[in-house]
Parts: C-alpha cells; sequence; structure tokens
C-alpha cells in the first residue's frame, strides 16, 4: 500500500440487501480492508450484509429516519456517539439526507466529510442538494457527469466535486468462451441455437417498467417467434408481471428466473440486454451487461446515455414509450452483425470509461488524503485544504 491507512465510516439510509449503493460498497469495502484500511458501514439490516463481513467489512445496525426537528436532533446526537465510538478520520454519506445528518453530528469533529451522489430520485430533492452539499460536505463524489452537471445548475460549488465513475469487476464478469453456448442454452428448457433471446437484470419494481419491456416483447412476438425474454431478479411485482405476461399472450415465452447469484451466466445467455427503466443513475446491471460483450437497448433516463451511446453500444429510447422500444428490439433482431458490433464496442466502453481498478485507485487516493488532513487539521480548515491535495482526472 501507497501511503498511510484510513478508517471510513460509510453511512446509508437503505437496508444493505440489492441496489447500487450496495453493489458499490460490496466492491470498495473489501478492497479497502485487503489494502490495510479499516471499513465500517452503518445503515439497516439487509439480506447482502454476509458479503461485507466476509470481505472484513464490519457492520453497524443504524437507521436515519426522521420528520420533525427535534428527531433530527435526536438523530444526529445518536449519530455522533457511533462516530465517536468509531473515531474514523473520514465519513463517507452516501445521500444527500446521510450527508446533512452528518454534518450536524460532526461539524465539530476533526473527520472528514466526503459524500457520494448516486442519484437524486426526485426534482424536489435536487433542488436543495446544492445548498445541503455546500454546507454538509468538504468533498462530494459524483459517479455520473450527468447527477454532476445537474447539481452544478442548482448551485453545489464545482470546487466541491469530482466525478468518479464506479467500476465493473471484468474478474466477475466477462464474456465466455462460445462453446459454453449449449450449455447455457440449455438453462431454459426449449430454446433452439437460433433463438434470439432478449433479457434484463433488474429488480421487479415499479421504476424498472417491466411491464413496458413486456408489452414491447409481445409486439416483438408478432414479427419473430423464435424469440424468448428472460427477466432475471425479484420483487413486488412478480405476481403482477406474471398476470401482465398471460394477459398479452407470451407467459410461455417469458421466462421468470427470479433471484440469481451466477448473474454473468445468465447474461452470456442473452443476445441482447433490454432495460426500460422510467428512472435510473448510472445503471450498473446495464454495465455488467457490456462486460459480457452486449450491446444494450435502454431509456434515455439519468446518466444512462454515459453507458449507452446511441449506435456504438446500444439503442437510446424514450422513456415509457412501448413502441419505440419494440422497434428497437426489433432493428437488433434482424441484424445480427450489428449486434455483434455493438458487443464488441461494449467491451471497449468497459475498459476506457469504467475500469474497476481506476475506480479503486481514485477513491483510495481521495480518501487517503481526507484521512491525512483530518488528523492534523482543525475542523473548519479541513475542507478548504482537501480542496487544494484532492485531484482526481
Amino acid at each position: 500500500m501507497n501511503g498511510p491507512s484510513f478508517k471510513i465510516l460509510y453511512l446509508m439510509t437503505e437496508p444493505f440487501g440489492m441496489g447500487g449503493v450496495q453493489s458499490d460498497l460490496k466492491a470498495l469495502g473489501p478492497h479497502f480492508v485487503s489494502r490495510g484500511h479499516k471499513v465500517v458501514v452503518a445503515c439497516p439490516e439487509g439480506d447482502q450484509l454476509e458479503v461485507l463481513r466476509k470481505g472484513g467489512v464490519e457492520h453497524l445496525p443504524f437507521t436515519v429516519h426522521f420528520r420533525t426537528p427535534g428527531e433530527f436532533l435526536a438523530m444526529a446526537r445518536s449519530l455522533r456517539a457511533l462516530i465517536e465510538r468509531v473515531d474514523p478520520t473520514v465519513l463517507a454519506p452516501q445521500s444527500i439526507r446521510a450527508s446533512w445528518v452528518c454534518h450536524a453530528a460532526a461539524r465539530n469533529l476533526p473527520v472528514a466529510r466526503v459524500t457520494t451522489v448516486h442519484n437524486i430520485h426526485t426534482n424536489a430533492n435536487a433542488l436543495m442538494a446544492g445548498v445541503i452539499l455546500n454546507r454538509a460536505s468538504h468533498l462530494v463524489i459524483f459517479e455520473s457527469d450527468h447527477e454532476h452537471k445537474r447539481l452544478l445548475r442548482l448551485g453545489l460549488s464545482a470546487r466541491k466535486t469530482r466525478v468518479i465513475p464506479s467500476g465493473i469487476d471484468t474478474g466477475t464478469f466477462y464474456r465466455v468462451d462460445r462453446k459454453e453456448a449449449p450449455r447455457l442454452r440449455s438453462l431454459i428448457p426449449g430454446i433452439g441455437p437460433e433463438t434470439v433471446i432478449f433479457g434484463c437484470v433488474a429488480r421487479l419494481s415499479g421504476e424498472k417498467a417491466h411491464k413496458d419491456l413486456l408489452a414491447a416483447y409481445a409486439i416483438v412476438r408478432k414479427s419473430y417467434t423464435d424469440t424468448r425474454l428472460v427477466l432475471v431478479g425479484d420483487g413486488p411485482l412478480r405476481e403482477d408481471l406474471e398476470g401482465r405476461s398471460r394477459s398479452l399472450g407470451i407467459l410461455p415465452f417469458v421466462h421468470f428466473a427470479g433471484q440469481r447469484t451466477n448473474i454473468r451466466e445468465w447474461l452470456n445467455l442473452f443476445d441482447v440486454f433490454t432495460l426500460a427503466s422510467t428512472r435510473e443513475s448510472l445503471p450498473r446491471a446495464a454495465r455488467e451487461a457490456m462486460a459480457c460483450g452486449l450491446p444494450v437497448i435502454a431509456t434515455r433516463v439519468g446518466a444512462t446515455r454515459e453507458a449507452v451511446r446511441e449506435g456504438e453500444n446500444g439503442l437510446l429510447v424514450p422513456p415509457s414509450n412501448v413502441d419505440a422500444l419494440a422497434r428497437a428490439m426489433l432493428h437488433l433482431l434482424f441484424e445480427p452483425d450489428t449486434r455483434r458490433r455493438m458487443g464488441e464496442r461494449s467491451l471497449a466502453m468497459i475498459e476506457e470509461r469504467f475500469s474497476q481498478s481506476r475506480w479503486f485507485d481514485d477513491n483510495e487516493a481521495v480518501y487517503r488524503k481526507a484521512s491525512l488532513l483530518a488528523g492534523r487539521h482543525a475542523p473548519d480548515e479541513i475542507g478548504p485544504e482537501l480542496l487544494r491535495t484532492v485531484t482526481v482526472p
């Protein structure tokens, strides 16, 4: 390890289950531990905590929930007690709400506050985000240019920001040898060697808009029958989506795979990855599909266009537009050479922009410099010093 170690306390508002923020911490946390750093995650319980623990990351149960000023102050006092117990050199809140509570709890403590912004779901939240982060954080890391530019327009100081796109583990997600195709296709009964498979890996929840994907696929089936749609993931809408498939007459051709751990194998089964979301940040599932050499059809929301370049490695369509989504699916269905070309470009883009090693190194550099300042400067001096010393391409 180059340089001294740090002790980082991540604060999340959501349970540690499936999700983009959780996936980031499942990668970053164990990596930092392997590099000699101490990593603690404070958040509600969740079904993915064992991954953290196996990687040497400590979890502390903590829930950020308040509705009144009195509840906010009580929450800040509880968090301060936790911070004093952990004694971190870096506080790393993973949302705007967590940042505000961290500021209230630790503004006069000698600890650096570095926020990571993954996604701001509503415009109402975004309107206050710049103001809050200007006060609450010494430095703000953005995973996408989209959210970065959005908050700069709403008043966040550019000096306090850095963009570090999260990376994809190409040791886990990669294109397998073509000789594996028959075995992979055996995962689904009844498909032949020429069957074109559209697939999606996502939680079965409203914002992923599987209902639009099902409706688009129903149109595709009318034009070409040797196709399948495979949905990997589970969630509250599974029963409803199965019912929609039945009413559309496509249930025999839609495979609900449920929650899976061997995601790489399922991705390599697909011919086209398709994401119909109405809300996204920088979609990890789409980038994992890219690492497996797939073309991607996605909706033009959030930072999706930073991963999916129209005509290069995929196609972009307006959200909630079933006809446009169906046209994109049909286009790639009948153009196997285009699918291959786009898949090759997907692989190149992962290395060019979404390298996991670069993501690890850039985050580690920020946290190490922040940690050094936390031990040497007064609380009100940490922010200016951090902005002076931290540079990330």
